[in-house]
């Protein structure tokens, strides 16, 4: 593809008002600036490994289960959302969508009470959610 290309030029504009959670049947608000819901998986999808000789076999993974933080400010009513579902121990599924990507899980659980502190500002409350079925779609095509 030559640089100078029309594909290599403006992709899409980015809203973070266009993306949505929804946990527990909640449609999620109130979060902490930055950086508001992380994700991660727990495992790669494939690993290799090679003799000496360089002969190598590729395994692959077909664990999917992964961790997403809800970064939620101090005053966020959706707290007590987490906090009912961490304190019933209750498992739940998880969607968060922008007009790209679409994150989600049918069995996801609250690992812990976040880690807390009060200042001169609402702070942070990062709720920890493992999920045990982390799945990822991507929503754009390439272009033509």
């Amino acid at each position: 593809m030559n640089a100078n290309s029309s594909k290599t030029g403006y992709m899409k504009s980015y809203d973070a008002s266009d993306v949505t959670s929804v946990v527990d049947g909640n449609l999620l608000f109130g979060y902490q600036s930055g950086d508001f819901i992380t994700w991660e998986w727990d495992n790669d999808k494939a690993s290799v490994d090679g003799d000496s000789m360089g002969t190598f076999v590729i395994s692959k993974n077909n664990k999917n289960s992964g961790s997403i933080t809800y970064n939620l400010s101090q005053q966020s009513p959706c707290n007590k959302v987490f906090t009912d579902l961490c304190n019933a121990n209750k498992e739940f599924a998880v969607d968060i969508q922008s007009d790209t990507e679409h994150v989600y899980g049918a069995h996801a659980i609250v690992t812990r009470i976040p880690s807390g502190q009060d200042g001169d500002a609402s702070q942070v409350r990062a709720w920890q959610i493992k999920v045990l079925n982390l799945e990822y779609e991507r929503k754009d095509t390439m272009p033509s």
